[in-house]
């Protein structure tokens, strides 16, 4: 989420720990198939946009190999559960959606239920209940690395990239990585309440215990015109490794050196910053385009789709949308997104 609401202190009731889980069983250098087992949600219909005219052609679905699992997530909680605001019983679905699929890939998953004030839809002050849903991955080393995406959305469209598109990706790396050998123990996050003020991961961050390392941050990374990966400039390790691996493999992952990644008033735009400000390296994953108008990040296409070049927050977020508009970009990024983070999580060393 690109948020121009203030991130302001919180109060934070006594949360729920994290536990160790299961060890890898085997070694492999390539990505695993993607699992095909997805839980299912009801259908549910949803009013779609007016479709644009002439829409850029990508790359064909067909010619990728991984995306499809998180494809189906993005799906079932869109069409399934539909728009998810902030302490709603929709959001609450949508947690237990996450938990039960953690729980059918093998994982053992916690909850962190939480208590907290933040801002309400009309942007008055608002207190939300709201939980983190946790899967945790032992690795060779108790080091640890966060992959975290928020599940909630705004009320406008269904989220599909904002941020279903993430917790796709989240749950389909969950699935590549449950039996693969990786250099730290990996902590697979699902926050709430983000939309209300950057709530889950602040939650998240106030109980973390362990030695954290770095975070990897998934937030609409389906929609724009290219993909980018930042951090901050200080500790590049985990955006150089990414963007190094994408160039060698033929990827398109671009940056922005010194990116201002706050809301113009002090506060964060996605779940990286509680970890930034407890002194986290982090590598945040978008998909916007910063070459269009006031190229701050928030036009993601040109301002002749979307509302005026936006996706987010729109009645256009969804992927029927997505896939009329802008035919393959949905699965040409989920394919590189999760191929760029299965190797970088298997492979990635901080000391090398």
């Amino acid at each position: 989420m690109r948020s121009l609401k203030i991130f302001f202190s919180i109060l934070l009731l006594p949360l729920l720990a994290c536990s160790q889980f299961a060890l890898p069983a085997s070694v492999t250098t390539e990505p695993v198939a993607a699992t095909e087992s997805v839980p299912t949600e009801e259908t549910l219909e949803a009013t779609q946009p007016p479709q644009a005219t002439e829409p850029p052609v990508e790359q064909p679905a067909e010619e990728l190999r991984f995306g499809k699992a998180a494809r189906a997530h993005i799906t079932a909680i869109t069409e399934g559960i539909g728009a998810r605001w902030s302490g709603t019983k929709e959001e609450a679905q949508t947690a237990e959606y996450i938990r039960q699929t953690f729980v059918s890939l093998g994982y053992e998953p916690q909850i962190q239920s939480f208590r907290m004030q933040g801002w309400a839809d009309d942007e008055t002050e608002a207190m939300f209940d709201s939980e983190n849903v946790m899967a945790v991955k032992q690795g060779d080393s108790a080091q640890v690395v966060v992959i975290g995406a928020h599940y909630d959305s705004v009320e406008a469209g269904l989220g599909a990239d904002d941020n279903a598109s993430g917790v796709g990706i989240l749950l389909e790396l969950a699935a590549l990585l449950k039996d693969v050998p990786a250099p730290y123990t990996i902590h697979f996050v699902a926050f709430g309440a983000e939309e209300a003020g950057l709530l889950g991961s602040q939650a998240y961050v106030e109980e973390m215990s362990g030695d954290v390392i770095g975070m990897i941050n998934l937030d609409s990374v389906i929609a724009g015109d290219i993909t980018y990966v930042y951090c901050n400039e200080s500790e590049p390790a985990l955006r150089d490794w990414a963007m190094d691996w994408a160039g060698k493999n033929e990827f398109n992952l671009q940056t922005i050196p010194n990116v201002d990644l706050t809301d113009g008033e002090g506060g964060g735009t996605a779940d990286f910053f509680a970890f930034q400000k407890a002194g986290i390296p982090f590598a945040y994953f978008e998909s916007t385009n910063w070459t269009l108008g006031d190229q701050d990040g928030y036009t993601q296409v040109d301002p002749q789709y979307g509302d005026g070049g936006a996706i987010i927050h729109t009645q256009y977020d969804t992927l029927e949308y997505l896939d009329e508009t802008f035919p393959g970009r949905v699965d040409e990024r989920l394919n590189g997104i999760v191929t760029i983070l299965y190797n970088l999580l298997a492979q990635y060393n901080a000391d090398n």
